[in-house]
């Protein structure tokens, strides 16, 4: 007896606007018992898989590609990569600074939707890394190693991630092993994204 008629006092209807897509990166977990002052130091790019048709047209080119990890403030990571580029090696340098919640950073990049928001998802910091980043809704996941190589279970471990986040083998590029940069001089240093 004392509801009120339908439609009253209700206004125009509204629309709910539907929520954002999730991000692919809010599936991922991040690596838990993570240590940042273990993460530093040099790791060599093994593998990556990317959708990214770049990559898929010049994967013939993969340079050999070193990171200089280091832990500045206790909770950001400044990463150098170190990689060629015609011939010449080049620095480039990134910040990434910590996100909500453990295990996750941020790139700010310069203009609208240039941010990269990256995971490590898994460690065991003395032999390999798995590390996701993702630009807008495009999602990539790169296996580094204290060493250029690693072993079998390891790099069975990241084709595993890598399906996880609907990527597959013809996505996978496999850096080479051998023709690394130490480092680059005053006039081949970048800093900001690649």
């Amino acid at each position: 007896l004392l509801t009120a008629p339908p439609g009253l006092g209700q206004g125009p209807a509204r629309r709910r606007r539907p929520p954002p897509p999730q991000s692919p990166l809010e599936k991922v977990a991040a690596q838990e018992e993570l240590g940042l002052p273990q993460l530093a130091g040099r790791w060599f790019l093994v593998s990556m898989a990317s959708r990214c048709s770049y990559l898929a047209e010049h994967s013939h080119q993969l340079e050999a590609t070193a990171v200089t990890v280091t832990v500045p403030d206790g909770q950001s990571l400044a990463i150098s990569t170190f990689r060629k580029l015609d011939g010449m090696c080049w620095e480039i340098k990134q910040r990434y600074l910590p996100a909500q919640a453990h295990g996750r950073f941020l790139l700010k990049g310069h203009g609208y939707g240039s941010k990269v928001d990256m995971v490590v998802g898994e460690t065991d910091h003395s032999s390999y890394a798995i590390l996701y980043y993702q630009k807008g809704q495009s999602i990539s996941v790169k296996l580094y190693g204290r060493t250029s190589r690693v072993s079998d279970a390891i790099m069975d471990k990241f084709e595993q991630r890598v399906r996880a986040v609907g990527l597959s083998e013809d996505m996978t590029y496999y850096f080479p092993t051998y023709g690394f940069c130490d480092s680059a001089d005053e006039f081949h240093v970048l800093d900001g994204e690649l």
